[in-house]
């Protein structure tokens, strides 16, 4: 059983050997490895030659522009102009500066023009691209660095591989796909979708109008401020994301599987927030429908964040909610819960590990609270009108608020059920701990 095993491995040591070879007699021919592979990063000297054109547009129409850069930085920026200028800087390495002066010149890039569209290109050898993630072994590869100014109205394209992304002040569609390097978007008027597999993501000053913003970083955080759309979402595999001062018609919809969400003075027709692990802070936000929190691992916390219904939900963690009205559900594994100021709230609580702590006014019921293991603790306001049915396995009942009794004694009980009506009775209420007290205290 174990020969063609055996047989197995001999033939791939054998390829990998040829592979070698082959290799080597392929640079021998080739004199050698290319000054532009980054593998040769020990010692190499820079060469840099700048260049400039200036391409005539109909400035009665918008301009499309389109940018691939395999290596380099790309630059866009409008102003009042009747032509788009292209500023070109070139680098090259090499072993001496000799041969980096000579390889420098021998570095190009295409302009391809058809009326208003314009499509910059610089690819880099077939050596190099041939050859998966040799962009984050060394920044020694011949680079492009574009700087495009453009009129204001504009529609921008950008495609890259390597190099930081910078647009502004741009009226029209805006998408950028980026692999390593930082993206900066600020003052656009349009569409914006912008995808960096690994380098931050900042936005600012976005009016998309009835267009969305789709913002993703695979490893970045990513920043939106003071942005209106229709649908905004904001995605990234392990990063932090940070919204504030957002306007949505629609959706708004966060994603990070490693790293908090944090959004502070907005409005959307809805809002989902999932985490994998990371804290969620929602502050000042108004929302017409549902906000719903998904996290595995981390607090859930929300501060005058308004919606018509709340889904809140953390494997481990607390949830802190001030100032909730309407539906209101909150549930944790393992952690505190804590509602404070609420308003005509309904309630649907529940904690496996930890205790409830609540302060405001109920509205439609049933209400349920449920802590396992800790004790519920609730503030009501003395003209409450609940049916109620309070239970604990090992703790003890206590009510501000008489309760008149149709089970189980009187309104303080240790370790046992109390079922009846305080102020006539009303809603359903139900609180229920398998260890700990139930007390409900009389507020204004």
């Amino acid at each position: 059983m174990k020969r063609p095993l055996i047989i197995t491995l001999l033939i791939a040591a054998l390829l990998l050997v040829c592979t070698g070879i082959g290799a080597v007699a392929f640079f021998a021919m080739n004199r050698g490895l290319p000054a532009s592979l980054p593998f040769l990063n020990q010692r190499l000297l820079s060469a840099t030659v700048e260049e400039s054109k200036t391409l005539k547009i109909d400035t009665d129409e918008p301009v499309k522009l389109k940018v691939v850069d395999d290596a380099g930085s790309v630059t866009v920026v409008s102003g009042d102009v009747d032509a788009v200028k292209v500023e070109v800087v070139k680098t090259a390495y090499a072993t001496t500066q000799a041969r980096a002066e000579q390889e420098v010149k021998t570095v190009q890039y295409d302009i391809d023009q058809s009326g208003n569209s314009i499509t910059l290109t610089y690819n880099l050898p077939d050596t190099i691209t041939n050859m998966p993630g040799v962009y984050v072994i060394s920044p020694n590869v011949d680079t492009i660095d574009f700087t495009i100014t453009v009129p204001n109205e504009t529609s921008v394209n950008i495609d890259t591989n390597m190099g930081d992304v910078s647009v502004a002040n741009i009226i029209g569609e805006t998408v950028i796909l980026n692999d390593f390097g930082k993206i900066a978007v600020e003052n656009i008027e349009g569409a914006l979708s912008v995808s960096n597999n690994s380098g931050t993501v900042t936005a600012s000053a976005i009016k998309a109008g009835s267009e969305d913003i789709d913002l993703h970083s695979d490893f970045g955080n990513i920043t939106l401020e003071n942005a209106s759309g229709n649908d905004i979402t904001l995605d990234s595999n392990s990063g932090t994301l940070l919204l504030q001062e957002i306007r949505a018609i629609g959706d708004i919809q966060t994603n990070t599987d490693f790293g908090s969400t944090s959004f502070e003075n907005g409005s959307a027709a809805s809002l989902t927030v999932e985490t994998n692990s990371g804290g969620v802070s929602l502050i000042k936000v108004r929302v017409s429908q549902q906000i719903k929190v998904q996290d595995d691992f981390g607090d859930i916390e929300l501060d005058q964040a308004m919606a018509s219904s709340y889904d809140l939900h953390t494997n481990s963690g607390t949830i802190s909610v001030g100032g909730a009205k309407g539906e209101l559900k909150a549930y944790t594994d393992f952690g505190n819960i804590r509602i404070d100021n609420a308003q005509t709230v309904t309630l649907d609580v529940k904690t496996k590990s930890g205790t409830v702590e609540f302060n405001g006014s109920l509205g439609a019921g049933p209400h349920m609270v449920i802590s396992e293991f800790g004790g519920i603790d609730l503030t009501l306001p003395a003209d409450s009108k609940l049916n109620v049915d309070l239970s604990t396995d090992f703790g003890n009942i206590q009510s501000d608020l008489p309760i008149t009794v149709t089970l189980n004694g009187t309104s303080n009980s240790d370790g046992d059920q109390i079922v009846g009506s305080i102020n006539g009775g009303g809603e359903q209420f139900t609180a229920q701990t398998n260890s700990g007290s139930v007390t409900i205290h009389a507020g204004k």
